[in-house]
């Protein structure tokens, strides 16, 4: 994480809330099931950001850069959906306990 955003992070719990001049984040403070939606998830993040380059790549500013963005952004997204199905078949998804990853 870069120093700007180190600075500017608000410790409610781990990582709850990152704050920078133009940037205000709040993620997800515990389970959902247990707690109720308190804030977005990683995933929710990137949605955002592939509809914006998404937007992009729909006029003027389209380009290669944007377009190799989009596959690692989706790359990243493949990921989180394969940590979430792991956490689901080893019985610990929407509790704040470590899963076996695999290769």
């Amino acid at each position: 994480m870069s120093e700007q955003m180190e600075a500017h992070r608000i410790h409610e719990g781990p990582d709850d809330l990152i704050e920078t001049e133009h940037i205000r984040i709040k993620f997800q403070k515990g389970s959902p099931q247990e707690v109720g939606i308190n804030g977005c998830r990683i995933e929710d993040v990137i949605e955002i950001l592939v509809q914006r380059l998404l937007d992009y790549q729909g006029r003027e500013f389209a380009c290669e850069e944007n377009a190799l963005a989009l596959e690692h952004l989706e790359d990243a997204r493949e990921a989180l959906l394969l940590r979430r199905r792991r956490r689901e078949e080893q019985g610990v998804y929407g509790r704040r306990e470590k899963h076996v990853t695999g290769h």
